[in-house]
């Protein structure tokens, strides 16, 4: 019995011969072949490939690059990584072609197929379109390993726009028998100089918009300060007024009063008068007279003396 790994497919191999026989895919598992006979394996999981600061070429931008004579600013260092995996179906042709020693060549070509599509951005969109350029190399590499064949399964590896369906590609629309489904940007370094001018455009725009904020908190200010001012106006008027008409309310009310008390009192006297009888004015004006010295307090009135009629309350 000759075991194949879970992670594994291959082809029936001769130990006598080394002839393969790539009619048939074995998957994995226990399989009685004979004991003049093995597997020739192959990975069936995903592959990866790992460029570590690689070194790539930007597309130049007229309105943000300044090129200098190496060339230097059109330089962005990058980590990528990549997972890739064979097509079962395309497994014989994998093997005619480059055996099982395909992984350095599936490799040299998506950093070709990476330098390529790299290109057709600028430094700007890298870091501002960042997912975009993602997805752009990532098509880029598919292309270039894959050929121009649809992917195997669409809901995986999303099929991309123009491609052969399989039922109909040759062997030259296969690119490198495999797939490649992901890839990620793990890292971008962009050039020093780039990193600066970016730096300073990012501080000058900071600036200005703190400028802007500043002149629009002193605008604020100065109409909160003439807002409360103007309230304050208002309060003073408010009271101002109030305290105008409560003295014009109590000035009627003082009037109302004198003229009620002074109307009582010219009621009062008719009445007193007619129920007396004081008709003449000369007892009219002596009873008010003598009317006028009982309300003072500093008077003294005695009775039936002829020389004293008013004096001090005390006598020496």
């Amino acid at each position: 019995m000759i075991t194949c790994g879970f992670e594994q497919i291959g082809f029936k191999k001769s130990k006598t011969t080394g002839s393969v026989n790539t009619k048939r895919i074995y998957s994995a598992g226990r399989k009685w072949l004979g004991p003049t006979f093995t597997f020739k394996k192959f990975d069936a999981v995903g592959q990866e490939i790992m460029f570590n600061e690689s070194t790539v070429y930007a597309a130049p931008d007229p309105q943000e690059d300044v090129e200098d004579d190496s060339g230097a600013s059109l330089t962005i260092t990058v980590d990528i990584h990549i997972i890739y995996f064979v097509i079962p179906e395309d497994l014989k042709l994998l093997h005619d072609e480059y055996d099982v020693n395909y992984h350095p060549i599936i490799t040299s070509s998506a950093l070709t197929a990476l330098k390529d599509t790299a290109s057709k951005f600028t430094l700007k969109q890298f870091y501002t379109e960042r997912e975009e350029v993602e997805n752009k190399l990532l098509l880029g590499i598919q292309q270039r390993l894959g050929g121009m064949c649809c992917p195997v399964n669409c809901n995986v590896s999303n099929c991309f726009v123009g491609c052969i369906s399989r039922d109909q590609c040759t062997v030259k629309d296969k690119g490198l028998f495999v797939d490649a489904r992901y890839l990620q940007l793990t890292n971008l370094k962009i050039p020093y100089e780039v990193e600066q001018r970016n730096l300073k455009t990012l501080i000058i725009t900071e600036e200005t918009a703190k400028e802007s904020f500043t002149q629009q908190a002193a605008v604020i200010e100065k109409e909160t300060e003439q807002k409360v001012q103007q309230i304050k106006n208002s309060a003073l008027e408010v009271t101002a007024n109030s305290t105008a008409q409560a003295a014009l309310i109590a000035a009627k009310s003082q009037a109302s009063y004198r003229q009620i008390l002074e109307a009582a009192r010219r009621k009062g006297l008719m009445t007193l008068f007619s129920s007396t009888g004081l008709s003449t004015v000369e007892h009219k004006n002596s009873f008010d007279y003598l009317r006028s010295l009982a309300d003072n307090s500093n008077a003294h009135l005695t009775v039936d003396f002829d020389q004293l009629i008013m004096g001090p309350t005390k006598l020496p």
